[in-house]
Parts: structure tokens; sequence; C-alpha cells
């Protein structure tokens, strides 16, 4: 059960650094002045 245990908190830690990379950008000056649809395609793209 080490294991299973290991692998969901790579999984998690994964997770949580692309959810930091996308609140960094939500929150940088380089969406300024994109149109919502260009914000969503972007998002989009990191899946």
């Amino acid at each position: 059960m080490q294991g299973s245990t290991s692998n969901q908190g790579m999984f998690w830690s994964q997770a949580r650094e692309l959810f930091e990379q996308i609140v960094s950008w939500l929150d940088s000056d380089t969406i300024c002045g994109l149109e919502h649809s260009q914000i969503e395609s972007k998002l989009l793209e990191n899946r």
C-alpha cells in the first residue's frame, strides 16, 4: 500500500504545481487586454 500512497502524493504534487502556474499566469500582467476566449483557449492548452 506504500507505493500507492507515494503515487498519489506525486500526482497531487504535479497537479498542485500546474494549478500554481495557472494562478500565477492569471495574476500576471500578461493577460491584460486578452479577450475571454483567448484566456480560455490558453487554459485549455494546459490540460
